[in-house]
């Protein structure tokens, strides 16, 4: 297969305060890079009108036929007035890493790689001075050597729950199952390590080669760097037609293809994970309902299997026409965040995750993404995610999966520890 070889950008890094990177190494997807910041908008903590001030940070970057880029933070759903029928979401501490739950800019320079291209392009800020820098090293024309940090700077990843913590959790999760307040919900577990503060680009690198995920991400603002690989588109938005493409089933990839085929082979069976698959197709074809045109909410695909480097993956897409009047608050105030993150009914999910998860997720099971000069943009789940503070060496991950009536403690536990392999490699010298 062709692919696109991932540029270093570690001097780049080293030299601006803002840089991101939407990575596809797939000729048949789309790559971007970003450098430095016209503007930009950050919030700590949520806060009422702060999705009214990203929306007008988004229109005026329309106005100005500019890209904006960055991440919303799954616990910005405080602020986005969700409650239905009477529900609130439950509102817990911080994250402990203390992430800014809103960073959001204004690329001065955009270098795109097109679909079925190798080689990238300027698309945006070919008047700033230093622009033919970031092409040229977008195109690897800069060869790129630094001594590593001592080893002693690290620290592997380890989780905050014991697996008996893990497992007390699960079954207060399977109480409220039986009880019939939730269908399916995603318990996730929180990890600590420690890496050098200029060692965030890397750490990317390792884990962007490791995984080859579609929608994978390096997103650096001053010393807040999000390193994601995630496999998980959250939304598109393409003219009138928004797309989401929600994972539920995850197996692990085999060591032989034989093994290989009958992992997949198994993955697609499963009754369990198609019941997983199948409560969030309903669940997002619910919420882009609240957008849609009439009778435009459509299953494009249901159960498809898609295979990445590490693992195979349950896939389905949901798509719909929106109404004309339907802004992109509109939009993200019916979906966010995820149902694929939170679960089913997705109120009473989410207030049973607060209380069973003790402190909020930061930017983990949020969405990263642009926004387009034309108005579309295109946003992923912040998934299989590594978030590194430049300043303390702190690096932060949380994984986990969806538990129903039909899950088991020990398998749960196992793919939560399946899916932080990754991660956990990805983070030596």
């Amino acid at each position: 297969m062709n692919v696109r070889p991932l540029p270093c950008l570690k001097a780049l890094c080293a030299k601006h305060e803002h840089v991101v990177l939407f990575w596809d190494e797939r000729l048949e997807g789309r790559a971007l890079l970003g450098v430095g910041a016209r503007r930009s908008l950050s919030v700590a903590h949520p806060t009422p009108g702060d999705w009214a001030l990203w929306e007008a940070f988004v229109k005026e970057g329309e106005r100005r036929n500019a890209w904006t880029v960055g991440w919303l933070g799954y616990d910005l759903h405080a602020s986005l007035d969700l409650a239905r029928d009477g529900q609130t979401p439950t509102v817990v501490p911080e994250h402990p890493g203390c992430w800014p739950l809103l960073v959001w800019w204004e690329p001065e320079v955009v270098v795109e790689w097109p679909v079925g291209q190798s080689e990238a392009v300027l698309v945006w800020g070919d008047e700033v001075p230093w622009a033919d820098e970031v092409l040229a090293a977008a195109r690897g024309e800069f060869a790129e050597s630094a001594p590593q940090p001592a080893p002693d700077s690290w620290s592997a990843l380890t989780p905050s729950w014991s697996e008996y913590e893990y497992r007390m959790r699960f079954e207060e999760v399977h109480r409220a199952l039986q009880r019939g307040d939730i269908y399916e919900m995603n318990l996730c577990v929180p990890w600590e390590g420690r890496a050098p503060g200029d060692g965030s680009w890397s750490i990317f690198s390792k884990l962007a080669e490791k995984t080859k995920a579609p929608h994978t991400a390096y997103v650096q603002a001053g010393m807040w760097r999000a390193l994601c690989a995630s496999p998980e588109r959250f939304l598109a938005k393409r003219g009138a037609k928004l797309l989401s493409q929600p994972i539920k089933g995850t197996v692990r990839r085999g060591s032989t293809p034989a093994e290989d085929e009958a992992l997949k082979a198994q993955l697609a069976a499963s009754e369990k994970e198609r019941a997983e698959n199948v409560m969030i197709v309903d669940l997002v074809r619910n919420d882009l309902s609240r957008v849609a045109e009439r009778d435009s909410v459509a299953v494009e695909e249901l159960f498809g299997i898609h295979t990445f480097d590490t693992v195979h993956q349950m896939i389905s897409t949901v798509s719909c026409t929106l109404r004309s009047e339907a802004s992109t608050l509109d939009i993200l105030r019916a979906t966010f965040p995820m149902g694929s993150m939170t679960g089913a009914p997705k109120l009473s999910a989410m207030n049973h995750i607060a209380r069973l998860e003790g402190t909020g997720r930061g930017v983990y099971s949020g969405a990263i993404g642009y926004v387009e000069p034309s108005g579309d943009w295109d946003l992923n789940v912040v998934i299989r995610s590594l978030m590194h503070r430049a300043d303390s060496g702190r690096v932060d991950a949380t994984v986990g999966g969806a538990i129903t009536l039909l899950s088991q403690a020990e398998s749960e536990y196992e793919e939560c520890l399946l899916k932080a392999e990754a991660l956990r490699q990805c983070l030596v010298p």
